[in-house]
């Protein structure tokens, strides 16, 4: 399912948080590039005792993923951090980037760093967003992926891909998982207004039969709700109300910024989620995950 993964690390946290927060065998993880990008232009001279002291970090990093059965390789880079990790992704074609957010306040009150946010605009693979300030809530990371997951869907086909990956990993963990969609009230008030309750049953109809899909495959108890007003407002409600562990939603990637249902949304849960997410953006011909 995910055999390699991109994990870029800032070296601001503590080993254990490599440990805890990088998934393992049950999601089929062989191979983890273990990355960290310094801002630095190529053509400006570097103090190579410094270089040398953050390879030093990566490598026991990596020892320590070593000790798990993990295959790990470094790649300390130059240059623009979500730049240099977007293309390191693509030379080790790997199926999902991890990154760690530290960061608070800016961006109107953000809790994703600049890094995090510049990868999710360009992103052609799934990015599992870790908040590093909320860290101390979360076990490890079979508790993120195996407590209760939020799936937000507008039904679009970028919204069906995160449902795929949605459904890999409620089935071998065996997730409680809720099934969310919004009425957008920009788009239905006022000339549709009268229509909602049609709209309402079926879209209804519509995540029942996603319901009913997990569960037959093996994830764990399955319900979801239908709401009207505004997505952002309402998905992000329950995103931080304390009841989940994990936000796995579509984002558009190469145009995540376009104030389009699931680009605007999901911009607004990068900035404001408190919990972790994966970001699923439409899949593309020629990407490996």
């Amino acid at each position: 399912m995910f055999e390699k993964l991109l994990w870029a690390d800032d070296l601001r946290s503590d080993i254990s948080h490599i440990t805890r927060y990088v998934p393992g065998e049950k999601l089929g993880v062989k191979e983890v590039v273990l990355c960290h990008a310094v801002d630095v232009p190529k053509d400006m001279p570097v103090d190579r005792v410094f270089f040398s002291r953050m390879e030093v970090e990566l490598e026991k990093r990596a020892d320590a993923l070593g000790a798990y059965g993990i295959k790990c390789v470094i790649e300390l880079v130059r240059g623009e951090p979500g730049r240099a990790i977007l293309e390191l992704a693509e030379k080790h074609n790997v199926s999902m980037i991890v990154v760690g957010s530290h960061h608070r306040g800016g961006l109107r009150g953000s809790l994703i760093g600049s890094v995090s946010y510049s990868i999710l605009h360009e992103t052609v693979r799934p990015t599992f967003v870790i908040r590093m300030s909320h860290s101390d809530k979360i076990k490890n990371v079979t508790d993120i992926l195996s407590r209760h997951i939020f799936y937000p869907t507008d039904f679009s086909e970028t919204a069906e891909a995160a449902f795929l990956l949605l459904e890999q990993i409620a089935t071998v963990y065996h997730s409680r998982v809720t099934l969310f969609h919004v009425h957008d009230k920009a788009r239905i008030d006022p000339y549709l207004r009268h229509m909602l309750p049609e709209f309402d049953k079926e879209d209804k109809a519509r995540l029942q039969r996603l319901k009913e899909h997990l569960e037959s495959n093996g994830a764990g108890p399955v319900n979801y709700q239908v709401s009207y007003g505004v997505p952002a407002q309402r998905i992000l409600q329950l995103a931080n109300s304390g009841e989940y562990s994990l936000v796995i939603m579509g984002c558009q990637g190469r145009g995540f910024i376009p104030e389009i249902y699931l680009g605007s949304t999901a911009n607004a849960v990068a900035r404001c989620g408190e919990i972790p997410v994966i970001f699923v953006p439409n899949k593309r011909a020629g990407v490996g995950w």
